[in-house]
């Protein structure tokens, strides 16, 4: 079988997604191809939005979450315009490509399938993965032949208007790696760790935005005694180097990084804005975690998704620091919070993506 998995780079979340389904898939000998969707558009306009999307989550919050609003109420219009614009050389890439479905892990890459679909341009089987704890904008709307949900919410899926049997609670797809874990002594030798005291995780995605910085400095004074921030800062050059001047000594900056999986293994907690992909990850680990709502919009619905079933804490932002040194010092509080994670998140949503797909394509 030949999959082609479809994401967008606005942030690395849909990209880990598509390899964490690649990945499942090869297990059963499929040949897979990731492709950015954006690449389709004509001139820079994929450059463009993706270069946008950045500077907006990172500097322009408060606008990112006007935007998903309007884009709510309209079905995504806007942006479903724009990205139907690439369905020609998508329908281009397709033909003589050989591949026997194709994947979409970014509604951007749906609405272009969804136009050829309408343009009798496809015949090929069309997957729809969600990759965040709620009905986004035009996902309906696309209506691809079957489409991959979060555990609990087909029901909030089909009332945004897909046919009840084309969506499947699958989970959100996450690597392998995150369902297995390395001792914590061990990961955090690995990291150049202390190997005592409490660690707690900072990261905000892959574009490292929200307030980080305000959070690491407060963290770094409420911690109890012996306790490291790890603040991954992603992308976001210029925080990791403010940080690394900051003078805080119990404050490690670190940039980009493939390790993800390991700095969770090495940490007590995650405080993190509550991402699809983050959260997903965070919660195969059964690592505990406080989340920000540093990005309205789909990230305030995946916070509430992961706070009314147990499986995260949260505070207004100014609480956070005193939030996260309650729970390091409370054992107990940690271990209930995975105790809702074990409850809420089965393991192998990839897997189950994989072989729903598989069982499509055979008919």
């Amino acid at each position: 079988m030949k999959l082609l998995i479809l994401t967008c780079s606005t942030g690395g979340g849909h990209t880990s997604a598509a390899r964490a389904i690649a990945e499942a898939a090869g297990e059963r000998g499929c040949e897979c191809t990731i492709v950015d969707a954006l690449d389709f558009l004509p001139g820079v306009d994929g450059k463009v939005i993706s270069h946008g999307h950045t500077f907006v989550y990172r500097h322009l919050p408060s606008i990112f979450g006007v935007g998903y609003r309007f884009e709510r109420r309209g079905g995504a219009r806007a942006f479903r315009v724009e990205c139907v614009r690439g369905a020609k050389n998508l329908a281009l890439y397709l033909d003589g490509g050989g591949f026997d479905a194709v994947i979409s892990v970014h509604i951007f890459a749906s609405f272009m399938l969804a136009a050829l679909r309408k343009r009798g341009q496809l015949e090929l089987p069309t997957v729809n993965v969600a990759t965040d704890y709620t009905c986004s904008p035009g996902f309906a709307e696309c209506s691809l032949d079957l489409n991959c949900v979060p555990h609990g919410l087909k029901d909030e899926f089909v009332k945004c208007g897909l046919a009840p049997e084309t969506v499947l609670e699958t989970g959100i797809p996450v690597s392998r790696e995150y369902g297995e874990s390395e001792p914590r002594r061990l990961a955090r030798e690995m990291l150049d760790l202390p190997l005592e005291g409490p660690l707690a995780l900072l990261m905000c995605g892959s574009m490292g935005c929200g307030p980080m910085e305000w959070l690491a400095g407060e963290l770094s004074r409420a911690l109890p005694e012996g306790g490291t921030v790890a603040a991954l800062c992603g992308t976001n050059d210029r925080l990791r180097k403010s940080l690394s001047r900051s003078g805080l000594d119990n404050v490690r900056a670190v940039g980009f990084t493939r390790q993800v999986s390991l700095w969770m293994d090495a940490a007590d907690l995650i405080i993190s804005k509550p991402g699809g992909l983050t959260s997903s990850e965070a919660m195969a680990k059964r690592l505990p975690m406080v989340v920000v709502d540093a990005v309205p919009g789909c990230e305030t619905k995946n916070l509430e998704y992961l706070t009314s079933r147990g499986c995260a804490v949260t505070a207004p932002t100014e609480k956070i620091p005193a939030l996260a040194r309650g729970l390091l010092t409370e054992p107990e509080r940690r271990e209930e919070v995975r105790e809702n994670i074990e409850k809420n998140f089965p393991q192998g949503a990839a897997l189950r993506i994989r072989d729903a797909v598989l069982a499509l394509i055979r008919g």
